[in-house]
């Protein structure tokens, strides 16, 4: 179902982080590998740790994507710890290439929200995202997959 959706924001990313960023190709793949991985550790922290209203708040276009965001202040240093530790890049270089990953991941997933159709609420984005809405709100990790099979 995700299928289209994934590859739209691959091949952009793998666009994007090459003429933005500057990354070698070789770079593109485990870097989009570090950030899908990241991005689903720091979203299911969230929705665990009780904040699942403002993930989907995010996500569909609710809350601006805003660095005094606290969703994406975690999913910010969520990257960048992941870029530090899993790929040991430098502090620097890992908080450039989040600056730019971030907001922009969370665009697309927001772009496709609202391509969709759906409401801006629980049940909409459980239908967006193709989980039964009970399932959702027990955090049992559904939400991990969606963003696994999103970016990696």
């Amino acid at each position: 179902m995700f299928e289209p959706i994934v590859n739209a924001i691959k091949g952009e990313f793998a666009e994007k982080a090459q003429s933005v960023l500057g990354l070698e190709e070789a770079k593109v793949e485990p870097t989009l590998k570090c950030v899908s991985g990241s991005l689903v550790d720091t979203i299911k922290k969230q929705v665990f740790g009780g904040k699942l209203n403002e993930v989907i708040e995010l996500l569909t276009g609710n809350n601006p994507a805003e660095a005094s965001n606290p969703i994406m202040s975690a999913l910010t240093g969520g990257l960048v710890e992941s870029f530090t530790s899993r790929m040991e890049m430098e502090a620097g270089e890992a908080q450039r290439i989040t600056d730019f990953t971030v907001p922009f991941a969370v665009e697309k997933i927001v772009e496709k929200f609202k391509e969709s159709g759906h409401t801006a609420d629980l049940d909409g984005f459980a239908a967006f995202i193709g989980i039964d809405k009970n399932i959702l709100k027990s955090v049992s990790g559904g939400i991990g997959g969606f963003f696994g099979n999103m970016f990696g």
